[in-house]
């Protein structure tokens, strides 16, 4: 009985270490969509607190569904560009992992664009209009430095 017990542990284990160098490959791409996600479930907190919607545990479990379902996708994408397609795919460019990359770009993208809307429905800019305002005030901020420059050399 123990015996068994051991043996598969020690089975689980090295499945899990193979599982791990097979995604090796596209660690940064599953860690990139998981902080995604993550910035956006954050932003998403924020703009119900500031438009005072209840936070529900429902809401808040699509997370764990999104997470899953954004990750296996970066993981099928993977294993078909790398046991199927991958030859088809290098013939029309030399980019490693180009499909997978592509999908985790989509991913990010799809993430970057609820980042916004939450700024937008929270703050009632979207985040690039607060960018230019932020660039315009870094330009009147740079501009007022030389000045004072200039006032001190003369």
């Amino acid at each position: 009985m123990v015996r068994s017990i051991i043996i598969n542990k020690i089975t689980i284990n090295k499945l899990l270490i193979v599982l791990g160098a097979f995604l090796l490959p596209v660690k940064p791409l599953l860690i990139l969509v998981g902080i995604c996600i993550f910035l956006d479930t954050i932003f998403g907190v924020w703009k119900c607190k500031k438009t005072g919607v209840k936070i529900n545990s429902k809401g808040l479990s699509a997370i764990i569904s999104k997470m899953v379902l954004y990750q296996s996708a970066v993981i099928l994408f993977f294993a078909l560009e790398k046991y199927i397609l991958g030859d088809f795919i290098m013939i029309f460019t030399s980019i490693p992992l180009f499909l997978t990359k592509v999908i985790a770009t989509l991913l990010v993208g799809i993430e970057i664009t609820s980042i916004s809307e939450n700024i937008e429905e929270a703050t009632g800019q979207g985040i690039w209009t607060r960018i230019k305002i932020l660039l315009g005030r870094a330009k009147i901020v740079s501009s007022d430095i030389k000045e004072f420059q200039k006032e001190i050399k003369d």
